[in-house]
């Protein structure tokens, strides 16, 4: 008998042991997470900006634009009379990243004189090594 008691007693404690360990691994843990307001978010943007880093993208001004298209558009194979070269002015629009390859590409509104209807196109624009825009025309 006394064996048998001895027998219950570690059934016993083993039981409660394992039901313990069983709690303790299933217990959800408590979460302390708060919601921050979008005026907090604000003010904390507004101290330290690199929390919210905006790309910036480098693109040329309208007259290193505008001598970057009359280069290329004068390096074209379909320029016939190159000593009769049109009065070609371009706008920028939006700038973004070029996703094909290295610069930005641009929206323009190109004029080839200044009578001209403005021909609406993108334009791929990316630095030389000498610092110069060069322009991509498709």
């Amino acid at each position: 008998m006394n064996q048998n008691i001895l027998l219950a007693a570690a059934a016993s404690v083993g039981l409660v042991a394992g039901a313990g360990g069983t709690y303790l691994a299933t217990a959800e843990p408590e979460v302390e997470a708060q919601a921050i307001s979008k005026a907090e978010l604000v003010a904390a943007i507004s101290a330290d900006p690199s929390l919210c880093p905006i790309p910036i993208v480098e693109a040329p001004s309208e007259a290193e634009a505008t001598a970057a298209y009359r280069k290329a558009h004068a390096a074209s194979p379909l320029v016939w009379d190159r000593n009769n070269m049109p009065k070609i002015s371009v706008a920028l629009g939006q700038c973004d990243k070029a996703g094909s390859g290295p610069g930005v590409a641009c929206m323009t509104s190109v004029k080839m004189s200044p009578e001209a209807q403005p021909i609406e196109r993108i334009v791929g624009f990316a630095k030389s090594a000498s610092g110069e825009w060069i322009a991509t025309i498709n």
